[in-house]
């Protein structure tokens, strides 16, 4: 037996105890209220009753689990205390007030005194919000509490990304190479150099004002890469291509900053790229909010790569709450899947 299962038992039994007792205080506030005309009726009353009782604590925390997932307490408490406080009410009403309308116009109302279930629908509607209610106070807090540690920890991790993404970018390797680059540049083509010297200073300035944000819309992001792979084509040649095809309307949707870096740093870290080997990198979009970043596989052997990165982009959207992130090769491809951010 699972421990989900032996959980879901024990729940049950405690409810059904409690909806016996909620019975228990009604009937000691109506002593001679005698309402059944037979045993049957009463076992066959309780049965339903303790089904109905059940069937509305599971429904309500089941729908709790289920918003924990798609509405956060923390992100959203508002919408998130309206749709939960909607269905409370309306599956307490369709598990509790219609079985017992149903019961009392179906029998005709064949009990001798129709007040007492009258009075156990209400004691039951009023003890299970309680109930309910309580169970869903100790879950919001809970919930916010785990929120309040993802989001510290979240920002941990972001700093952390960022050094790294950092460190990176301004280690002497890059700083060398981009400076030879353009001491060559300088010499053969000055108006190539100048335009170098422009993407290299947006880059840096991108990469130091970026640790300021969370999220950054794809359109600065899109701007920011093109910058990016200047830098790298003016020293690769033309072997590095980027196409970019993105809606129009996506633009405005965001991503966590750098994550475009990541990824193009990735395929000329982990390729060959040269005129027998040529590299495109493809950007688009896939659906409403999906980006779809692809390039074709000229791996470079001998150099195993641990998807480090990769993998810390994927962390960085989980703890954005955010499903979707995927990667891998299929055929002649790697292909890496983003989800886009609403504001």
């Amino acid at each position: 037996m699972t421990k989900a299962v032996y959980r879901t038992i024990i729940r049950i039994v405690l409810v059904s105890l409690y909806a016996i007792l909620v019975m228990r205080l009604v009937s000691l506030a109506m002593p001679h209220a005698d309402v059944f005309l037979s045993i049957t009726y009463k076992i066959l009353f309780l049965f339903i009753y303790l089904c109905c009782f059940n069937l509305n604590v599971e429904g309500n925390l089941y729908f709790d689990r289920y918003l924990n997932k798609k509405l956060s307490w923390f992100y959203v408490p508002k919408k998130r205390l309206l749709i939960q406080l909607s269905f409370l009410f309306i599956w307490s009403f369709i598990t509790i007030g219609l079985p017992f309308a149903l019961w009392y116009y179906a029998n005709e109302h064949r009990v001798t005194n129709p007040i007492k279930p009258v009075f156990i629908y209400i004691s039951s509607v009023v003890f299970l919000m309680g109930f309910i209610g309580f169970t869903l106070v100790t879950n919001f807090f809970k919930q916010w509490k785990a929120s309040l540690l993802e989001t510290e920890y979240y920002k941990q991790e972001k700093l952390k990304a960022d050094y790294r993404v950092l460190q990176n970018q301004v280690n002497p390797h890059f700083l060398f190479n981009s400076l030879n680059v353009l001491i060559s540049e300088i010499k053969h083509d000055p108006n190539t150099a100048v335009e170098f010297t422009r993407k290299l200073s947006k880059v840096y300035r991108y990469v130091l004002q970026s640790k300021n944000y969370d999220l950054i819309s794809l359109k600065a992001e899109l701007q920011f890469i093109q910058s990016f792979v200047f830098l790298h084509k003016v020293r690769i040649g033309e072997a590095l291509q980027l196409e970019v095809n993105v809606s129009e309307e996506l633009l405005t949707l965001q991503l966590p900053p750098l994550t475009l870096q990541i990824l193009v740093e990735n395929v000329i870290k982990h390729n060959v790229i040269n005129e027998e080997n040529r590299m495109t990198i493809t950007i688009k979009n896939d659906g409403d909010a999906t980006l779809i970043v692809s390039n074709t596989l000229h791996i470079i052997e001998n150099v195993d790569s641990t998807y480090t990165g990769l993998s810390n982009l994927k962390k960085r959207f989980e703890l954005l709450k955010k499903d979707g992130f995927t990667y891998g090769e299929k055929e002649d491809q790697f292909i890496v899947t983003l989800p886009l951010i609403e504001d």
